[in-house]
């Protein structure tokens, strides 16, 4: 039996609006595709791992609201049994996401987090210990921050690795960096994170130099269309991105996340497991949605095991 990974955060309805472009101030555009959907950063990468074959727990918090009840349905029809981690609060608003996405698949997004705030370190520490031959606990940051970095301190006096999506980013207390096992963030993130500004897997290196001297384990910095950048206290790596057509880019980088995770829990080395993310990052960017595009494991390995514009990791000199 593989080792379980335990993904804590956050579950938000979806609200997604498609057009030929994102509407700036002041500005209204004509759409021509409008859904509403299950979403939310963990509930995403618990999803993708779910649907990789992992053994995933996913704990958050929702409202006993519509939303609410539709996610409980949309987790179990996605994702599969997922656990108990899951609580529906009175008198609390389960998160909502609203989505304008443009014609060439790029996003904007607005977050309502709702009950998401309440999930409290107490409850991660207690659901992460309640289970058995937990591999990893996921992160990000669209629950309250403090919370989640209380969180992994207290797992990481525990002996139990995390790893952190930190999105969407904010500032760090610099007692939490030697926590965490594995940071993800992407370029964007990565610069308010470091200061660093990134424009080439040169600069994403630097930044991760930064954040390897925080005390983090691993950096993996990843650049969309420009690849991914891993780097460690000993090497740095660079693993190209697999070249596809973008339909709509709405959580991808959790895509990756969660299958990252269970390729990494499945024995894949650390730069397999990055490509092998990055196929299913490769994958969802295609389709609409995210929990509906979140590829299945047959679909992710048989884009992986094909010849077909494979990309191999590479030193960085």
């Amino acid at each position: 039996m593989q080792p379980k990974i335990v993904i804590a955060g956050s579950y938000n309805g979806v609200i997604v609006a498609k057009g030929p472009q994102i509407p700036g101030v002041g500005e209204t555009f004509i759409g021509d595709t409008f859904f509403t959907g299950p979403g939310g950063k963990g509930a995403n990468q618990a999803v993708a791992a779910s649907l990789q074959g992992a053994q995933v727990r996913f704990v958050c918090k929702l409202g006993r609201d519509p939303y609410g009840d539709d996610a409980v349905r949309y987790l179990k029809q996605y994702g599969g049994p997922m656990g108990d981690g899951i609580r529906q609060v009175a008198g609390a608003q389960t998160g909502i996401a609203l989505i304008f996405v443009d014609g060439a698949g790029n996003n904007s997004i607005m977050v309502v987090p709702g009950a998401n705030l309440s999930l409290t370190a107490d409850e991660i520490v207690a659901a992460v210990q309640a289970e058995t031959d937990v591999f990893m606990v996921g992160f990000q940051l669209e629950c309250d921050v403090a919370q989640m970095c209380e969180a992994m301190i207290r797992l990481n006096a525990l002996g139990i690795k995390t790893l952190l999506d930190p999105a969407p980013a904010a500032p760090l207390p610099m007692a939490v960096y030697p926590a965490i096992d594995i940071i993800k963030p992407n370029e964007h993130e990565a610069e308010i994170l470091t200061g660093v500004h990134i424009e080439t897997p040169q600069d994403a290196c630097r930044a991760g130099e930064i954040l390897i001297g925080r005390g983090v384990k691993t950096a993996i910095i990843t650049l969309g269309a420009k690849g991914t950048v891993i780097v460690t206290a000993t090497e740095q790596t660079f693993v190209p991105a697999r070249v596809v057509e973008a339909r709509d880019t709405t959580g991808a980088g959790d895509i990756f996340s969660g299958s990252f995770l269970a390729a990494l829990a499945k024995g894949y080395a650390l730069a397999e497991a990055v490509r092998y993310a990055n196929d299913a990052a490769a994958i969802s960017v295609q389709r609409l949605g995210v929990f509906e595009a979140a590829p299945t494991e047959t679909e992710t390995l048989a884009l992986y095991r094909s010849g077909t514009g494979a990309t191999q990791a590479v030193p960085m000199v």
